[in-house]
């Protein structure tokens, strides 16, 4: 049947080409191709997308830049600022890009540069931020401030705003979306393990710089060390609510936590599930003698009315580890801190930390056990003579 669809040609040079005309279910095709093998290899897909009900003639789409698509994806879905800002960045860096060009190889090349390349500066900056170093990281290697890259959870969003557009737009003009790019190229990862921990007297210096804070003083000091015990996730606190506590002053070791699945950031993960989070005495007492104080009778949320959400919590957090000079140190690295006390000071087996922490892999609760070497080479000469 494939030859009878192919038209041997002669140029005037003597080249031989092939023309490939196909007329069938109202689709009407033609090209010419250099090899009679290519020619019936395009016979076979054409077919095979009229079996499928799929588009056939895309030569006009295969034009289309990405631009182009990014902006009709844009127009005709509702999507969040953010990802629109990437879209419209994305627009910028490789919208001149035809479809037809948007191959495995470049698309290597793409994810590579970006994540090489320096993050600019603002353009129209009027003065340094005191809590931004323009971009500026530590090098462990010299000391010294460097420029820094994009990271791989950054690309890992341009990644999927590019997949997410240039799958819907196949979807909506009925032709195969092209894999290839996306199956050659995994995604970055979505996050760097961080090994970040409280040093020896980092925890005093940020209770006390809490002091230089202008309002919430005593509340920074209880949410520092809420966070230091309980090793809860920041959105998880936010979320906390006073009837969620519960203390057992007869039988403080029955004392514990109450955190509902929906409150936390793997609620739709397989094993999630609702969690009671003991309190080791510490914390007990903490709960008791200090935190109970903040309450109010018509409050709710225990952290929740003081920041309305982790990305203010932890931009406010900053000014605070400025003041304390404690460089390098997010709000998340609190939970760090707390979940490698418990590897450190206790006998719990990984599976009871893990119902403490809330993880699900164990594999990621031990990457959060960052364990100091002097702690031990405490541990081992604790009972030497």
């Amino acid at each position: 049947m494939a030859g009878k669809l192919i038209t041997e040609r002669t140029g005037v040079s003597g080249d031989v080409s092939y023309l490939v005309r196909i007329r069938e279910a109202g689709v009407a095709v033609s090209k010419t191709f250099k090899l009679k093998k290519e020619a019936e290899k395009f016979i076979r897909e054409v077919k095979s997308k009229i079996d499928r009900g799929e588009s056939v003639d895309i030569t006009k789409i295969k034009k289309m830049t990405l631009a182009q698509i990014f902006d009709e994806y844009l127009k005709h879905n509702t999507v969040s600022e953010g990802k629109k800002y990437d879209i419209e960045r994305l627009k910028l860096e490789i919208g001149k890009v035809p479809l037809s060009n948007f191959k495995a190889g470049t698309f290597e090349l793409y994810l590579k540069t970006k994540l090489e390349q320096i993050i600019p500066d603002q353009a129209k900056k009027k003065k340094a931020h005191p809590l931004y170093k323009g971009h500026q990281v530590v090098d462990e290697k010299t000391g010294e401030l460097k420029k820094k890259t994009y990271s791989q959870s950054t690309v890992r969003k341009y990644y999927y705003s590019i997949k997410t557009a240039l799958m819907w737009h196949a979807k909506h003009h009925d032709y195969t979306f092209d894999r290839k790019p996306f199956d050659d190229n995994p995604p970055p990862k979505a996050w760097e393990p961080r090994d970040r921990i409280l040093e020896a007297g980092e925890l005093d210096r940020l209770l006390d710089a809490t002091n230089k804070m202008y309002v919430k003083q005593e509340e920074w000091k209880c949410f520092i060390y809420w966070q230091y015990y309980s090793c809860m996730r920041a959105g998880e606190s936010l979320l906390l609510k006073w009837n969620e506590i519960h203390l057992d002053e007869e039988n403080p070791h029955y004392s514990y936590i109450f955190v509902p699945k929906e409150n936390t950031k793997i609620a739709d993960k397989k094993n999630a599930e609702d969690r009671k989070v003991p309190l080791r005495p510490e914390f007990y007492d903490f709960i008791k003698n200090r935190l109970m104080k903040l309450k109010k009778d018509d409050q709710q949320l225990v952290f929740g009315d003081y920041w309305k959400s982790s990305s203010v919590l932890g931009s406010r957090f900053r000014v605070i580890c400025k003041n304390a000079k404690v460089e390098n140190f997010k709000i998340h690295d609190l939970r760090h801190s707390a979940v490698s006390w418990y590897f450190i000071n206790t006998s719990l087996t990984d599976i009871e930390i893990s119902k403490i922490s809330g993880h699900i892999e164990l594999s990621t609760l031990k990457r959060y056990a960052t364990l100091r070497h002097s702690d031990i080479g405490t541990k081992l000469w604790a009972n030497a003579k």
